[in-house]
């Protein structure tokens, strides 16, 4: 039975520029599929300029390399797209700075975990280079989910649950371990959606030529359920 999970992090319930993340995935060919949208389901809406020079990073064996991707627009794409087709066992991350939005600045992170799902945390192998992440572990009722904030874990994080059509289907909060649990009925077969993130208050700075008060930072992660691999 196929499952593919995305998580989404996200603070609070946002509007305009807020509500479009980065979304990575793995296309039938094996291509990496970078693009910008409200859902998954949202693959043309043009690629804001930030987001359009992001670069995507590929990790295979523990060894961490840049995936050479190209602008895309057509009809039913619009994005970054690999130029070639990628190991099925491949985690991507990708990480850009869209800017400053109302004096804070937007920082987002994208994964795709494409290696076989642990059984549990400790088997989980962090990035070293990505400030805000998620990683799945595979239950016998269903997924954990583990949030790090610059390596530790990120507590009283809000974790949202959607199914593909956008239906919210679990909301849960990080304990101290930075975990939340989503079981099998809550977890629908098909693509699910989880949404979350972490925001700054008191971190202040410049980007480019613009003054920022505070900060955002959104995480998009895709993986699929080792059963199906």
């Amino acid at each position: 039975m196929k499952r593919l999970f995305t998580f989404l992090l996200l603070a609070t319930v946002c509007t305009g520029v807020h509500a479009h993340f980065p979304w990575m995935m793995v296309d039938k060919e094996g291509r990496v599929e970078y693009f910008f949208g409200e859902g998954m389901t949202e693959k043309t809406y043009k690629l804001p300029g930030s987001i359009a020079k992001a670069e995507v990073m590929m990790r295979v064996d523990g060894k961490l390399s840049p995936v050479k991707t190209s602008v895309v627009e057509s009809d039913d794409f619009i994005g970054l797209r690999s130029v070639a087709s990628v190991p099925k066992n491949a985690d991507l991350i990708s990480t850009t700075t869209f800017g400053v939005y109302h004096g804070a600045k937007l920082q987002y992170y994208t994964q795709h975990l494409g290696s076989e799902m642990p059984k549990k945390f400790s088997d989980c192998k962090p990035f070293a280079k990505l400030d805000l992440q998620a990683h799945a572990v595979d239950t016998d009722k269903g997924v954990e989910v583990y949030v790090l904030w610059k390596g530790k874990p990120l507590e009283g994080a809000e974790v949202k649950l959607y199914c593909d059509e956008g239906h919210e289907e679990g909301n849960e909060t990080t304990d101290k371990s930075g975990k939340v649990f989503f079981n099998d009925k809550q977890v629908e077969d098909g693509m699910n959606a989880i949404m979350v993130g972490h925001t700054l208050s008191d971190e202040k700075g410049k980007f480019g030529d613009e003054s920022y008060k505070s900060s955002m930072h959104y995480l998009t992660t895709t993986f699929v359920d080792p059963a199906d691999k």
